[in-house]
């Protein structure tokens, strides 16, 4: 997705860290799904709020994993970039497009916005034929924020 697509699509865009990760069985005991609390730094679009949950399906409950590929993968203490959509629960648009890792870059004092992971995305080329997409290089959060709100403003 386009980051226009992305921004269209999404109902919050927020800067934020993890602070929880859970997973359960859904009540049938046929599904695992993953709640992931984010502390939000700054919000781009839609509401501001402190905390914002996604709920996504997948996820290790005990010895038993549940894996959804393309779903984006979340660690305790992690800063990113989420398009998100919903109201009270959340999930990333996109899949792992929606979520963007930040990276401290020291000797320029400033936070990078890094690739989506690409590691279940592919491109399609003209002839039909599949390749893995290639990441995105790394762009400064202060010149994407300014992106990302000239085009909310849109």
């Amino acid at each position: 997705m386009s980051l226009d697509q992305l921004v269209t699509s999404a109902s919050r865009i927020v800067v934020g860290e993890v602070v929880a990760k859970s997973a359960a069985w859904d009540p049938s005991h046929r599904r695992i799904f993953s709640t992931i609390d984010v502390k939000i730094d700054e919000c781009w679009k839609g509401a501001a709020q402190e905390i914002v949950t996604i709920v996504q399906p997948g996820g290790t409950v005990g010895e038993i994993e549940m894996t959804v590929h393309g779903m984006p993968k979340f660690t305790v203490g992690e800063r990113m970039l989420l398009f998100l959509r919903g109201h009270t629960r959340f999930q990333v648009v996109g899949m792992a497009v929606g979520k963007r890792p930040l990276a401290w870059d020291a000797s320029a004092k400033r936070w990078l916005v890094e690739s989506a992971d690409t590691e279940s995305v592919v491109d399609v080329e003209v002839d039909g034929r599949l390749r893995h997409a290639a990441p995105a290089a790394p762009i400064d959060l202060e010149r994407l924020r300014e992106q990302v709100r000239t085009l909310v403003g849109n």
